[in-house]
């Protein structure tokens, strides 16, 4: 995030993410061995956005999964 450009302007923007970009975040969280703090590290996300994305993946999973059987 350009924090000059947030200082001057005064207003915060907002970054919006493809849902592309969200399912490889997510399923690198599922990797073993990996927490979801570093992945969001790593990415310069906030823990809590991605663990709200994962729980968003987990009940479309199993949306998908009630309506297959």
């Amino acid at each position: 995030m350009d924090t000059k450009q947030e200082a001057l302007s005064g207003r915060r923007r907002w970054r919006r993410h493809s849902d592309e970009f969200k399912a490889k975040m997510v399923e690198a969280c599922r990797a073993p061995g990996v927490s979801v703090a570093a992945v969001a590290l790593a990415n310069e996300l906030n823990a809590n956005l991605l663990r709200s994305w994962i729980a968003k993946a987990d009940s479309r999973a199993g949306l998908l999964a009630l309506t297959e059987n």
